[in-house]
């Protein structure tokens, strides 16, 4: 399992932010091997982490190489002051009280 944190200071969005991020995750939701994502707001900031759980490697190269996510990452400026990703392997999970540790959210 990949998970790819998505770190964003977000600037102004408008509407075809909305309708350009609705698409890329109708893209991400199509795909076999996407498995979801959580979101993070931090109250005393307006960062925010979204964190993305993908199966393998090469669906999320796919997921990256796609039209719609790529006309995204191109107009950032538009819409984020900064943002940083971190793609990271999961080798291990372990825990309790959370229902199946090992199952990413849907």
């Amino acid at each position: 399992m990949y998970l790819v944190t998505f770190r964003i200071d977000p600037g102004e969005y408008d509407a075809e932010f909305h309708e350009l991020n609705d698409a890329i995750q109708a893209v991400a939701e199509d795909m076999d091997a996407y498995r979801g994502k959580r979101t993070w707001h931090d109250p005393e900031s307006d960062e925010v982490l979204v964190v993305y759980y993908w199966e393998s490697l090469d669906a999320l190269d796919a997921f990256s190489a796609d039209d719609t996510h790529e006309r995204a990452k191109h107009r950032w400026t538009e819409w984020y002051d900064a943002y940083e990703v971190t793609v990271t392997e999961v080798r291990d999970r372990y825990g309790s009280g959370f229902g199946a540790a090992a199952d990413p959210p849907e």
